[in-house]
């Protein structure tokens, strides 16, 4: 039996709360056209909603919708942006259940709280992040020596990432740092016989940096017909590379005075 709404403060109620979802998978890392698929889902659920509308962008997610005759329309900011496949799966997870399911404003609010509030285990993400760039350094031929440094590098970085999250800093002075510091740390072990090979020390961690879930959904975007959206997210891509390779330029030129 499809869903009724009573009056209209519950159909705004409803339009929250499908932007407070589509936000939620923008901010991890989802494509904008699943955003807006979801949000569409979500509001075409009750059977007095009609004429549902919205559109995603990477800072922002609009939505326009009638409710017996009467145009509603509103928007979200999204200021944070990273990539949680978990986060995203739980959403879409969330987003069906709704649907099928005859869930308050309210259940469906904790739900998402709930999601949003998950945490991963800082000691996890640091030990990924070692093995990523370890196995990403033997991959483009670092010996055992660069295995090793990667590993410990790697693991350095993601906490330093962790960390710079605090200050609310720019995505691009964010990879500067990493960057200049990768380098900077992939010369100190070559020098002292801790790796044999900068290059694939440092290529190996700075894989943790490349922007590759972007670049992925910026390509999908557009070939989803989401040209602008698309076009936003390889620009900033752009500027994640961009900020890399300053990072680590700099960072080799300082070392060769020093060194």
């Amino acid at each position: 039996m499809a869903k009724v709404l009573n009056n209209i403060k519950d159909a705004k109620d409803l339009m929250n709360l499908s932007l407070f979802t589509g936000a939620l998978l923008i901010q991890n890392g989802a494509e904008s056209y699943r955003a807006e698929d979801t949000i569409e889902r979500i509001c075409k659920s009750v059977s007095n909603i009609s004429n549902v509308s919205a559109y995603a962008l990477p800072s922002a997610i609009f939505i326009s919708m009638e409710f017996e005759g009467e145009t509603l329309s509103n928007f979200r900011k999204i200021t944070i942006s990273d990539t949680n496949l978990y986060k995203i799966d739980a959403v879409n997870s969330f987003s069906r259940e709704f649907v099928s399911k005859d869930l308050s404003i309210k259940e469906a609010y904790d739900i998402l709280f709930q999601i949003d509030g998950t945490e991963e285990n800082p000691l996890k993400i640091y030990i990924s992040g070692g093995i990523t760039s370890s196995f990403f350094s033997v991959l483009f031929g670092g010996s055992i020596k660069d295995f090793f440094a990667s590993f410990i590098i790697g693991i350095f970085i993601s906490v330093v990432l962790e960390k710079l999250s605090y200050f609310k800093l720019s995505f691009f002075i964010n990879n500067i740092i990493c960057a200049f510091i990768t380098s900077v740390l992939a010369i100190i072990f070559a020098y002292f016989g801790f790796g044999s090979n900068i290059d694939n020390i440092i290529i190996g961690v700075i894989m943790l940096l490349v922007p590759g879930v972007a670049i992925t959904n910026s390509v999908r975007d557009i070939m989803s017909g989401e040209f602008i959206t698309g076009a936003i997210t390889m620009i900033k891509a752009f500027f994640i590379a961009l900020a890399i390779a300053f990072g680590v330029g700099v960072g080799l030129k300082i070392m060769r005075f020093i060194i």
